[in-house]
């Protein structure tokens, strides 16, 4: 008993059962259905969106997969491989009918009723990982989720740990102010206060950056009492900071 119950909670990775066999790897893969169809908020919150089961039926109250075995089409391929919409291997585990699939989505829609889809991608609720950002600025799903076109269920990739965040921020992070350094000589001398400051309002102080004033093309006079600023093109998010993870 004590080695099937570590087995199980230690070693064996978390596999929801789904209500529904939904297959990234028919709609993504097959069908070439890009990401931000189903999950549409991912590049506007921070949270990706689930689709709603009116999203769904908009497309399978046409698409039914109804079985006839008189069209030669009715067994297709995907990268070589055959693919049987009435006897498909559904994560390599079990076989399914996706005209059964798909009639059980209908009954959600008719019973207007959500489908309780199960959540498996945990993040600790005093941490936080906001999709929005990660998406703008260039990160690609499978980064985390993985080669999510040729799954059925796509499972995370990476460990989310404290450890892998920072690494890859402190990565991104002076990857940003290398390419700044291109624009304005002498930003990497600048002390972590200095860059966190400008990070966080997208200004640098002139009097940090350029001690010779004539080199921003306009006159000092010494009647200027506030401090000089130059505003920053491209966002350089501080990437080190506690409150960018935890609440």
């Amino acid at each position: 008993m004590t080695v099937f119950a570590v087995y199980f909670v230690f070693i064996k990775d978390y596999e929801p059962h789904q209500p529904i066999a939904f297959s990234h790897k028919i709609h993504a893969g097959v069908n070439e259905i890009p990401c931000t169809y189903c999950h549409s908020y991912v590049a506007k919150s921070s949270q990706p969106g689930i689709p709603s089961v009116m999203e769904c039926m908009g497309c399978h109250k046409y698409v039914k997969a109804e079985y006839d075995p008189k069209d030669p089409k009715r067994i297709y391929k995907f990268k070589d491989k055959l693919i049987n919409p009435t006897d498909y291997l559904y994560d390599g585990r079990k076989r399914i009918n996706f005209e059964d699939e798909i009639k059980k989505l209908t009954r959600y829609w008719e019973n207007k009723e959500p489908v309780p889809w199960v959540n498996y991608h945990y993040v600790p609720e005093h941490a936080k990982f906001p999709h929005k950002p990660h998406i703008r600025y260039g990160l690609e799903c499978k980064t985390c989720h993985g080669d999510v076109e040729n799954v059925d269920i796509p499972k995370p990739i990476v460990n989310i740990k404290m450890g892998w965040c920072i690494s890859c921020h402190e990565q991104v992070l002076d990857k940003n102010f290398k390419e700044l350094e291109d624009i304005h000589k002498g930003i990497s001398n600048l002390s972590d206060l200095d860059k966190r400051i400008m990070t966080h309002t997208g200004r640098i102080p002139t009097n940090e950056l350029y001690k010779d004033k004539k080199k921003l093309g306009e006159p000092w006079g010494s009647s200027d009492s506030s401090e000089r600023i130059i505003n920053i093109d491209k966002e350089v998010a501080w990437l080190k900071d506690c409150s960018t993870c935890h609440h």
